[in-house]
C-alpha cells in the first residue's frame, strides 16, 4: 500500500485566512501527532512569506527537521513550494527569474539534506501558463534546476490545471527524467476532470499526487463529500504500478486531528480494498 502523508499545516489548528499556511508554532508538534493519526508522512510547505526564516532554508533548522524525523518516525519526502506562486519563472523580469531560478536550487540542496526526493512546482492560478512562450520560459528557466535535481536524485513536479494531453505534453517537452507530474484530484475534479482517465494518461511521468475533493466549480470539501471518484482512481493508481506517497491535502477545521484520522481512513480503506483480493471479490 502506497505511504500516506498529510500536508503541513493540516495537524495544528488552522490560520482563519488562509487555506494553507506554514505552521510556525507548531510544526514540530505536527511530527509528533501524524504519527498519533497514524500517518506516514508529512509534506513540507515552503512558502514566500518569510522563507527565509523556513527551517528548511537554515542550516540549524535542516538539523531540527532531522532530529523530529529521528524522534517520531515520521518521514518527510516531498516538499511543497507554493514560494513559486508568487515567483513564476515568466511574466516577470530578467532578475526576478534569476532570483526564483537561485530560490529552487538552493531548495533543492536543502530538501536533498533531510531526504525529500520530490519537489512540488506549482503552475496553476496566479502562476498558471498562458501562452506558448511562457511555457518555454518555464522550462528553460527549470534547465539548471533540472540538473541540480538530478544529481540529488530529487524530481520536480509540476503541478498544473491543464488537460491530461497538455500536461503530459509540457513534462515531455522538458526532456528530463527528473521532471515530472504531481497530480491534484480536488483541482481537477473542480474542473470537470476524469481523474481517473487522466491517471492513465500521466502514469509514466506521475511523481506526486495530493488527495483533495471539491465539488465541480466549488471549493474543497471533506473526502467523498465532493465530485471525484476516488473508488476508480484509486484502482487506476494502483494499477499503474504508482509507488510514491499519497499526500492529503484536504479540507480541515478545528477538530483538525479527528479530521486527518478521517481522511487517512478514508484513503487507506480504498488503497486496501484493491490490495486484498477477498475485498475485491476476486477469491
Amino acid at each position: 500500500m502506497n505511504p500516506i502523508g498529510i500536508m503541513q499545516g493540516r495537524l495544528s489548528p488552522p490560520v482563519s485566512y488562509r487555506l494553507q499556511a506554514f505552521p510556525w508554532t507548531a510544526w514540530q508538534q505536527e511530527f509528533i501527532n501524524a504519527r498519533a493519526c497514524q500517518i506516514d508522512l508529512i509534506e513540507w510547505l515552503f512558502e514566500a512569506d518569510r522563507y527565509e526564516q523556513n527551517p528548511i532554508w537554515q542550516k540549524e533548522g535542516i538539523q531540527a527537521i532531522r532530529e523530529q524525523i529521528a524522534k517520531t518516525g515520521t518521514q518527510v519526502m516531498s516538499c511543497c513550494a507554493d514560494y513559486f506562486m508568487p515567483h513564476p519563472f515568466f511574466r516577470v523580469t530578467k532578475d526576478e527569474r534569476q532570483e526564483s531560478i537561485r530560490v529552487l536550487n538552493q531548495l533543492i540542496q536543502n530538501t536533498a539534506r533531510v531526504g525529500i526526493r520530490t519537489i512540488l512546482v506549482p503552475v496553476l492560478e496566479v502562476s498558471e501558463i498562458r501562452t506558448p512562450e511562457e511555457k518555454e520560459q518555464l522550462l528553460d528557466a527549470l534547465q539548471e534546476p533540472l540538473t541540480m535535481a538530478a544529481q540529488e536524485g530529487i524530481s520536480l513536479g509540476l503541478e498544473t490545471e491543464l488537460s491530461a494531453s497538455e500536461y503530459l505534453s509540457l513534462v515531455e517537452d522538458g526532456e528530463s527524467a527528473s521532471l515530472g507530474i504531481y497530480y491534484d484530484t480536488g483541482n481537477h475534479a473542480a474542473l470537470g476532470h476524469d481523474i481517473a482517465e487522466d491517471v492513465k494518461i500521466l502514469a509514466p511521468r506521475l511523481v506526486g499526487i495530493h488527495v483533495k475533493d471539491r465539488k465541480r466549480g466549488g471549493s474543497t470539501v471533506l473526502l467523498g463529500e465532493g465530485s471525484a471518484n476516488f473508488d476508480d482512481f484509486f484502482k487506476v493508481v494502483t494499477a499503474t504500478g504508482y509507488q510514491n506517497p499519497v499526500i492529503l491535502q484536504t479540507a480541515f477545521g478545528p477538530d483538525y486531528l479527528g479530521i486527518a484520522r478521517r481522511h487517512r481512513q478514508f484513503v487507506s480503506d480504498r488503497l486496501e480494498s484493491i490490495d486484498d483480493p477477498i475485498k475485491r471479490g476476486l477469491s
